[in-house]
């Protein structure tokens, strides 16, 4: 039983995280105009109804081990999701946005 509540409260405590950093990231203006720079290369229309970014990583070879969502890099469009292989721009749950030169260079991991 006790690994049932376990995997409840990460999947609990993982909406949470996602929920603050969406919180985040509606109040970043320079996110925001990263994310639709992003969509306009990927030849999405931004202005009709955005989607926001759901890819949340932890760099946790940095202090504290932040985490952060994903607002630019390599989209991998065969697969649908961000190739972490390549550098990506990354808002962080501190409203900080910050640059990875990659999960080769720097330890990162999606969550």
């Amino acid at each position: 039983m006790g690994s049932v509540s376990d995997y409840a409260d990460r999947g609990i405590a993982r909406l949470a995280m996602k929920a603050d950093l969406s919180r985040t990231f509606a109040r970043s203006r320079p996110a925001r105009g990263i994310w639709n720079r992003h969509l306009r290369q990927r030849l999405a229309q931004a202005e009709d109804d955005p989607p926001i970014p759901q890819s949340a990583v932890r760099l946790y070879e940095r202090l504290g081990c932040p985490i952060g969502l994903v607002i630019d890099g390599c989209w991998e469009r065969r697969l649908g999701n961000w190739d972490f292989s390549y550098p990506a721009t990354i808002l962080l749950s501190t409203g900080t946005i910050t640059t990875t030169p990659g999960c080769m260079a720097e330890g990162m991991e999606e969550l």
